[in-house]
């Protein structure tokens, strides 16, 4: 009795020490991924007038060359458009996950729950390995981020604009929700319609190779690879460099495509960060696959804490784990 006692005990040892490995860096990642995709959102928007490389199969045959241009921007607006229409329509899509972190030596995963309401919330919830319990969660909605240790009774909440480190580097909302939608997104803009789509360069490509949608914005680069028949987004590649704050890649790759509603969408999504923003460099992968993806509406879309859980300081937490 007194030895199965003595096992529990160092089984939940062991299980808060992975998730506190896991949470940290799972944040750091996510903020990481945030910072990449989204520090240009609060800059006024210029649409871009550059010329774009394009690729095009077969011939113009006796077309002028104004002609030929018009043709191909025309094609360039088409795959965009085609790319842009695959959002899904539904409001929610919640699942069940399996959830891996690789960094250096950590290799850690656990089960999990992903539930998002569009143009709402984004809510990661991770349990505890062995015993299957919610340890955290991660909360993400257009006013605020909130990061709850179900395991100490803790938490931090803040602000988008109120947070120094989330103010600075102009983190959006709007900017996750791409990722996890698997959508393009224009810094500033909720919803893409056929203007928004000029901002856009398109680069067509031949046969079975990925045409290109791609945005520049300052020091933002986003490269969306699309595949020719579908128009699915199969990887995001987002870089950001900056004097200050250090240069990050993200690679966000999708797979595994399944039916919601009537769009197609994937089950299985891996962010690959290489960073210097952090103290020291880091590369860092994350794969989340879902399981049983249903668009169940019917859940709170805000978490309630009791009296129990301490608040404590964002930017605090923030720099702690910006320095790992």
């Amino acid at each position: 009795m007194i030895k199965n006692l003595n096992m529990k005990k160092l089984n939940m040892k062991k299980a808060n020490i992975s998730l506190s490995a896991t949470a940290s860096m799972l944040v750091v990642c996510i903020v990481g991924c945030l910072v990449a995709a989204s520090c240009g959102s609060k800059k006024s928007l210029v649409k871009d007038e550059k010329p774009v490389v394009v690729q095009t199969p077969g011939s113009s045959g006796n077309l002028s060359q104004q002609e030929k241009e018009k043709q191909m921007q025309l094609q360039r607006m088409q795959f965009a458009k085609k790319v842009a229409d695959n959002a899904v329509y539904n409001k929610c899509i919640t699942s069940k996950i399996d959830f891996n972190l690789k960094s250096g030596s950590k290799d850690i995963t656990v089960s999990g729950k992903l539930q998002m309401r569009r143009d709402d919330v984004i809510r990661i919830q991770l349990n505890v390995p062995i015993l299957g319990m919610e340890a955290g969660r991660l909360e993400f909605t257009k006013d605020y981020v909130m990061i709850v240790d179900r395991i100490h009774t803790e938490y931090i909440k803040g602000d988008y604009n109120k947070v120094d480190f989330l103010k600075n580097n102009g983190l959006d909302f709007y900017a996750l929700q791409a990722l996890f939608w698997n959508q393009l997104y224009l810094p500033g803009t909720v919803k893409m319609g056929d203007a928004e789509l000029k901002n856009f360069d398109v680069t067509l490509n031949e046969g079975n190779q990925n045409s290109v949608v791609a945005l520049h914005r300052d020091r933002m680069n986003y490269e969306w690879q699309a595949d020719n028949k579908e128009g699915l987004i199969r990887q995001v590649d987002v870089q950001y460099s900056s004097s200050s704050h250090g240069n990050t890649k993200v690679t966000c790759a999708y797979d595994d495509f399944t039916t919601v509603g009537v769009k197609q969408f994937p089950t299985f999504m891996t962010l690959d960060m290489n960073t210097s923003a952090t103290k020291k460099p880091k590369q860092i992968k994350v794969g989340i696959r879902m399981r049983g993806v249903n668009t169940d509406e019917k859940w709170d879309a805000r978490t309630t804490l009791s009296k129990k859980y301490k608040e404590v300081s964002v930017d605090d937490v923030l720099k702690k784990l910006m320095s790992l």
